[in-house]
């Protein structure tokens, strides 16, 4: 008799567990991780009106389907946990997602098949240190760590913007600084978390954008970029749409 009663697999996440501390459990198997295939339980999910409405169906799912003894879905990278979604989906579905794409040329509609399980996880990753975090010098000459942002925190960052938006009434809130606190580990050897958000909130954009292109490489994830060739000869390039049917097809 199996430990579960519902069917499991084992699936490789693209950080490889290299962005965990030690001992965590996905460091230390490489970034294995064990997850359930989407059952009746998870189709409830899936329809709830409530979750749909207040944004919470994705992580429901989530929480559902990472089944890994040690392990929360908040303590994925964003990365490792987009490539769960796109396990469970292969896993439920098929390796097929139909897709339509406008050509930027002429507009039309192409109607076009997108096998899931050709998309890639980067080949090289970062080196990483015990915490999990990677070291850089930026281009003015900051010593910076950063670690990737996990699931959990994505979710906190998320509340705390719309939480000021309806609080100042504002149109925009500090999505770049706020995200980069999370992730920023240190500047020039400083931890200290008053002096580092002092320090990002004036961050040179050259500075900035380095950073960026720095965290995309600690945050490896699903390559979900396409191009599709129209009937016009033009090709046009961009990400796979993702819409509600990706987890849940009408047919």
């Amino acid at each position: 008799m199996t430990e579960f009663m519902y069917p499991t697999e084992v699936i490789q996440l693209p950080s490889q567990g290299k962005y965990y501390s030690e001992g965590h459990p996905l460091r230390e198997n490489g970034g294995k991780l064990d997850v359930k295939y989407m059952t009746a339980k998870e189709e409830d999910i899936l329809t709830s009106t409530n979750l749909i409405a207040n944004g919470t169906v994705v992580d429901k799912l989530l929480d559902s389907l990472v089944i890994h003894e040690g392990v929360k879905h908040t303590d994925l990278t964003t990365g490792d946990a987009n490539a769960v979604l796109l396990a469970s989906r292969i896993l439920a579905y098929g390796k097929d997602y139909p897709v339509v794409v406008n050509c930027t040329k002429c507009n039309k509609e192409i109607e076009h098949t997108v096998d899931l399980t050709k998309l890639e996880f980067p080949d090289k990753l970062e080196q990483s240190d015990s915490r999990g975090c990677i070291s850089f010098e930026t281009p003015t000459g900051l010593q910076v760590k950063i670690k990737p942002m996990t699931r959990g925190q994505e979710i906190k960052v998320e509340k705390d913007i719309k939480a000021i938006q309806d609080k100042l009434k504002k149109e925009y809130a500090s999505e770049v600084t706020s995200r980069l606190k999370e992730i920023i580990v240190s500047i020039n050897g400083n931890e200290k978390k008053s002096d580092l958000s002092t320090q990002i909130d004036n961050l040179i954009i050259k500075d900035t954008k380095f950073i960026r292109e720095q965290i995309d490489k600690a945050n490896p994830s699903v390559d979900m970029t396409l191009e599709v060739t129209c009937d016009c000869g033009h090709t046009t390039k961009g990400d796979i749409p993702i819409g509600i049917n990706f987890l849940w097809p009408e047919d």
